[in-house]
């Protein structure tokens, strides 16, 4: 088989043959005995050295070389190893393989500018919801909502048994905000697999919420899997670099949910200072009048709940009221 047709089997295993892109990805990051290991997969390495006719030694030499790339994941149940599952995946890992070149990031940054909109439309033609939500800011939830602990990002914290931080992806290829890059935490599974491949630091609960208080006061969103099992990540998305909020916002795609959570202003307590204006994203937040005692008003169909605009609300004028039940965020497992 030519590397052509290897790599264009790869990029068809993630549903996107159609891109040149992705082949050529795959190409950089992948030689043509790693590319047929990676479409030999699911395996075990005894499985894939008897379909290569390699010994198994050799096998796992060059699985822990797929693994560091980020081309492969391993079922702890099973001991198979499998290919990266979808092109999201495939930019998250890779973006974080070490000796990725900056040609290798420049190509992703082109995929994300030239493909990625229409690729997203395809993701949610096919998807019954979202594959991830926004939470909300802590300093936007009140006592008197129904706060899961899923949902609050403390919590999630708190709950860990591991955490680590890693570079956020989309700002290492394209960073044109400027916004901190080392932001997304990694919970449990997820610290693990960071560590073990070496793309992640081990931190403590501690450093966890500080630099979560610091992407807030930066004006980063939280960001993560779209269901109540929390053995994943907390990202902190900006709104230039972000794969899922750059399009939500500019073409109005649905790969980010909103929180169940939407801001409500206090006209009484609301002094006109327009700093939450500012910090929306989403074009949510408007003043009601050109008067000098004009107000802040909340159009409730741009307003994901992210809770930014609270963080810098000088007289505490926004609160977040919960308009979502609390099925609205997936169960695991459905």
């Amino acid at each position: 088989m030519s590397d052509a047709n290897l790599y264009q089997e790869l990029a068809d295993k993630l549903m996107m043959g159609h891109s040149e892109t992705i082949k050529r990805l795959f190409s950089m990051v992948a030689d043509q005995n790693e590319a047929k290991l990676l479409l030999a997969m699911p395996a075990t390495a005894e499985e894939l050295a008897a379909a290569t006719g390699r010994s198994v030694d050799d096998i796992k030499k060059s699985l822990d070389v797929l693994f560091h790339k980020g081309l492969v994941f391993i079922s702890g149940s099973s001991g198979k190893y499998r290919m990266c599952r979808d092109v999201v995946q495939f930019h998250d890992a890779t973006i974080l393989w070490p000796e990725a070149t900056k040609a290798f990031h420049n190509l992703w940054k082109e995929f994300t500018d030239k493909e990625w909109g229409q690729t997203v439309k395809v993701i949610e033609s096919i998807m019954d919801k979202p594959p991830t939500r926004i939470i909300p800011v802590e300093a936007a939830l009140e006592a008197k909502n129904q706060i899961l602990h899923y949902e609050n990002v403390r919590e999630i914290v708190e709950s860990a048994r591991r955490i680590a931080v890693t570079k956020c992806t989309c700002r290492v290829v394209d960073g044109k905000c400027g916004l901190p890059v080392e932001v997304c935490i990694q919970i449990n599974r997820a610290a693990d697999y960071s560590i073990t491949r070496g793309t992640g630091r081990e931190i403590d609960k501690t450093e966890a919420m500080e630099i979560i208080r610091k992407a807030e006061e930066a004006g980063l969103v939280h960001v993560t899997m779209n269901t109540d099992h929390i053995d994943h990540y907390i990202c902190n998305c900006c709104s230039d670099c972000c794969i899922g909020l750059r399009f939500m916002i500019s073409e109005g795609t649905k790969f980010v949910s909103p929180s169940r959570f939407l801001a409500v202003v206090d006209e009484d307590a609301c002094i006109g200072c327009e700093s939450c204006i500012e910090r929306c994203y989403f074009g949510a937040l408007s003043m009601q009048n050109g008067s000098d005692d004009a107000k802040a008003t909340v159009d409730a169909e741009k307003c994901v709940g992210c809770g930014l605009c609270s963080v810098v609300c000088a007289s505490d004028a926004i609160h977040f009221d919960e308009v979502r039940p609390v099925d609205f965020i997936p169960v695991s497992g459905m």
